[in-house]
């Protein structure tokens, strides 16, 4: 994260960056902490919707960052081809959604 940091905005200082990093890696294990509770907690159908309601949130952050971050601006192929194509990439993309949908529904 902070080399990515680093690399969008070369002249930020670097304690910032070390914050901004920190704050990061953090955030994760504080989610893990926050879902484990309510798990903990919840019985019946208010933890049948907690659950889903995480997993539409998680789901929909990995699609925002598959769509806007990684095929839009971060992936440059070394050389043409054929399948750099923005159809290519959408139908890659729905590929992804429809495993997940599909992995979700046997979950």
């Amino acid at each position: 994260m902070g080399i990515a940091l680093l690399r969008l905005i070369p002249k930020r200082p670097f304690l910032l960056t070390v914050a901004y990093s920190f704050a990061f890696g953090i955030s994760s294990p504080i989610g893990v902490g926050i879902g484990i509770a309510i798990d903990a907690t919840t019985e019946g159908k208010v933890a049948d919707w907690m659950y889903a309601i995480s997993m539409g949130i998680a789901c929909g952050v990995f699609v925002y960052v598959a769509i806007h971050h990684l095929i839009s601006k971060g992936f440059k192929p070394q050389k043409d081809s054929y399948f750099d194509t923005p159809f290519f990439k959408f139908l890659a993309v729905l590929l992804g959604v429809g495993v997940i949908a599909v992995v979700m529904i046997w979950d």
